[in-house]
């Protein structure tokens, strides 16, 4: 009866010492970029701890009820759209760049290759998860313990969710890289391949003005 409404497909193209070794690659992989944003997020939590909540600075309690109430929903959710409008765009981008290595499109692949996150865009990014941070920071917390919980989740999501962008944005490298990527594809340079791209094109498309030796412009 299960059968019916449940079916596993099993993957024929990889041997059982293949997928064994798939998936302890994916699982160090995983641990790796859990374990990075810790850096981070346990440097905002000790200032918070040891500058902030030992020097006992927060906000009065009128200003707590405007920073919950406005502040930290405003920007929380600003937050979540832009990081959501650039998640799906490097996760666009990844995906154009892995359909280009299956089908060895290496005109894509190239095009994609240097294309990265503008600077101000990332700025924005962490401009908006400070606000934010900085919001939970300025309250004040019974225990430490609370307050430590809190400034150490909030930081971790922020520091994964940038992680995890800047990864997706570099797929020729990083932790979260696209395998099997010819290894002379890694080694152009997409700025020379575009000039020779593009100076083959303006000489065809002189070739194209020139009737029996002149110049169309010169005709007149």
């Amino acid at each position: 009866m299960i059968a019916k409404f449940y079916r596993r497909v099993k993957n024929h193209l990889y041997t059982e010492a293949e997928k064994s070794q798939r998936s302890r690659e994916l699982f160090w992989r995983l641990i790796l970029l859990l374990v990075l944003p810790l850096i981070p997020t346990l440097l905002l939590t000790g200032f918070w701890h040891i500058v902030i909540f030992g020097q006992d600075i927060h906000l009065d309690g009128d200003m707590e009820n405007i920073i919950c109430a406005a502040w930290i929903p405003t920007f929380g959710i600003l937050y979540s759209l832009l990081a959501a409008s650039i998640f799906g765009t490097v996760w666009t981008e990844y995906k154009a760049m892995r359909t280009a290595v299956k089908r060895y499109d290496l005109e894509t692949f190239v095009d994609l290759k240097d294309e990265e996150l503008s600077p101000l865009v990332r700025t924005i990014l962490i401009i908006f998860s400070l606000a934010v941070l900085i919001a939970f920071m300025s309250m004040k917390y019974n225990t430490w313990l609370s307050g430590d919980f809190v400034i150490f989740t909030t930081a971790y999501l922020f520091s994964t969710i940038y992680l995890v962008i800047c990864e997706i944005d570099d797929p020729c490298g990083g932790i979260w890289y696209i395998k099997h990527i010819p290894e002379e594809w890694l080694n152009l340079d997409p700025k020379k391949w575009r000039q020779n791209r593009h100076t083959e094109e303006r000489k065809k498309f002189h070739e194209k003005l020139t009737v029996n030796g002149v110049h169309l412009d010169d005709s007149k």
